[in-house]
C-alpha cells in the first residue's frame, strides 16, 4: 500500500483538508501496515524480532534475557552479502561443523613450527620441524575424528614424532626435508598416504 497522507487543507480551518474521521482511517490504515510488515499482524508487532539501531534482534521462541544479534562491522567500502536460495545452517569461525558438498578453492592451514623439544601445537595443521639437531615432537591426542596433521622437517635433525596414541608403533620420524601426514580416528593417529617416513618404530 502507498502511504496514505492526511490532507490538511490550504489554510488552518478553510473546510478543504480530511475530515477527522477520513484522517483516523488513514493513520490506521497506515499503523496496520507497518505493523504487518514488523513481522506481527495488524494488531500486535512481532515479540520474536525488533530492531535496535545498528542490528537486527532475534528473541526465540522463549522471552527471556537471551537475545541473537545480527550486525555489520563498519564498512570501509561498499559491501554485498549474498544469501543463496537454499535451506541450511550458517557456518561459523568458532564452531565444529561438517560441510558437505562444498568445492574448496585455495585452501590454506594453520602452520606452527617447532623448533625445540616438545609438543606440538594442538591447533595447527601443518606442523614444521627445524632443528639443527635432534628434535623429539610430542603429539598430543585428537579433538575431533577425522582431524590430521601435516609434519615436515626442514631442519638437519631427524625430527621423531611421539602420538600419545599410536597405530602404526610408539613413533615415526622423519630426516631433513621429508613429510607425514597423520590422521586422528577417535582413538589413534594412523599415518595415511605415501608417506617419506624414515623410521617407524
Amino acid at each position: 500500500m502507498t502511504r496514505q497522507n492526511i490532507s490538511t487543507g490550504s489554510s488552518a480551518n478553510d473546510g478543504t483538508g480530511d475530515t477527522l474521521r477520513s484522517a483516523g482511517t488513514k493513520i490506521n490504515a497506515n499503523f496496520t501496515e507497518l505493523y504487518t510488515f514488523l513481522g506481527g499482524n495488524a494488531s500486535t508487532l512481532s515479540t520474536q524480532v525488533s530492531l535496535e539501531d545498528s542490528s537486527i534482534v532475534f528473541e526465540g521462541a522463549t522471552a527471556d534475557g537471551n537475545e541473537t544479534r545480527v550486525m555489520a562491522e563498519n564498512a570501509t567500502a561498499d559491501r554485498l552479502v549474498r544469501i543463496p536460495n537454499a535451506s541450511g545452517t550458517l557456518v561459523m569461525d568458532t564452531l565444529s561443523q561438517t560441510i558437505t558438498n562444498k568445492t574448496l578453492g585455495e585452501v590454506s592451514f594453520e602452520s606452527s613450527t617447532i623448533t625445540a623439544d616438545g609438543d606440538c601445537s594442538d591447533t595447527a595443521t601443518l606442523i614444521i620441524c627445524d632443528k639443527g639437531t635432534a628434535l623429539a615432537v610430542g603429539l598430543n591426542n585428537g579433538t575431533t575424528t577425522g582431524e590430521y596433521k601435516i609434519f615436515t622437517n626442514k631442519g638437519a635433525g631427524v625430527a621423531t614424532i611421539t602420538p600419545d596414541n599410536f597405530a602404526g608403533g610408539a613413533s615415526f620420524a622423519l630426516a631433513q626435508n621429508e613429510g607425514a601426514t597423520c590422521i586422528w580416528d577417535g582413538s589413534n593417529w594412523f599415518l595415511v598416504g605415501n608417506q617419506s617416513t624414515a623410521t617407524i618404530a
